[in-house]
């Protein structure tokens, strides 16, 4: 199992929310897989709870009382960082999590680093227009960034974790240096990937897909989703031609349409896909682009 590389759905959402697909139509077309988003993703999340935090280097926060101004904008940012960990990468929060809004370039601690930790986690908000350039460790994960309230989302990303003890997270504010901003952050444990089959390694060697290939590697992915209790529904191959989709082996292709069942997402992410089929994919992709926002409805 791999440790070291953020969940499939993140890398391309490895780099918006869910993985993007094409909505069915009223007849049930099928949904087109699309990239999944990065490190810096902007989110817009609404949010409804609140994390107790600490934060050192000049600024602390214990838990924030209801009546706190920033009670509300510390409960998006934390709702919607988890929800990027633990509900899109299938990852853990571990430890304290730390929280500050605050203005000027600021160093915040989040304390020693619990046992199974490997990245730390964090979003960040601008509240003041200006450029920040975020750090874990000295390592820049974000920016410099133009940031505008209102027509900026928060950002958030998900970094490894070097070294050992303690880590801090430094936000760095340019152009006018007293820009407000928020951030909160977190340690957090990614969930173990699966490596590439012996199949799948073997398809990938010469660095191109042929469509026999493209066809075994999706058969594994559908054989494994079904071994673990969350088949897919019959996935045509489907070729793209005159404006429309087609069964037919004529135009652009062809792709496997499909849309992965939610009960069925974590297992997807992190095995199905990385094992059997992730890196065909990627592969025959890039040598067969998906036509942008095609018709959803098949043709015959």
């Amino acid at each position: 199992m791999n440790h070291d590389q953020i969940s499939p759905r993140l890398a391309a959402m490895r780099d918006a929310l869910v993985a993007e697909v094409d909505a069915t139509s009223a007849t049930g077309a099928p949904l087109r897989r699309r990239r999944r988003p990065t490190r810096g993703t902007v989110l817009t999340i609404a949010a409804a709870f609140l994390a107790g935090s600490a934060v050192t280097g000049g600024i602390t926060a214990a838990a924030l009382p209801s009546n706190d101004p920033d009670a509300a904008l510390e409960s998006t940012l934390a709702t919607s960082t988890r929800y990027m960990v633990e509900d899109v990468n299938h990852a853990t929060i571990l430890g304290t999590p730390a929280f500050a809004s605050t203005q000027g370039d600021g160093s915040f601690s989040l304390g020693a680093r619990p046992a199974d930790a490997d990245r730390v986690t964090l979003t960040w908000k601008c509240l003041d227009p200006a450029t920040f350039t975020v750090a874990v460790d000295g390592t820049t994960v974000d920016g410099p960034t133009r940031c505008t309230p209102g027509a900026t989302g928060a950002h958030w990303s998900l970094s490894p974790a070097t070294g050992s003890g303690r880590a801090s997270v430094t936000v760095s504010v340019m152009g006018g240096g007293s820009a407000r901003y928020a951030v909160w952050a977190s340690w957090a444990e990614s969930a173990p990937i699966a490596d590439p089959s012996a199949q799948q390694r073997a398809e990938i060697r010469d660095g191109r897909i042929t469509l026999d290939e493209y066809r075994a590697a999706f058969n594994r992915l559908e054989a494994c989703l079904t071994q673990a209790g969350h088949p897919m529904d019959d996935v045509p191959l489907l070729w793209f031609a005159n404006g429309s989709w087609t069964s037919r082996p004529v135009g652009t292709g062809p792709w496997y349409l499909y849309s992965t069942p939610t009960e069925g997402l974590e297992v997807f992410d992190t095995q199905c896909y990385p094992r059997e089929f992730g890196q065909v994919d990627a592969l025959w992709q890039a040598e067969h682009p998906v036509p942008e926002d095609p018709p959803a409805q098949p043709a015959g």
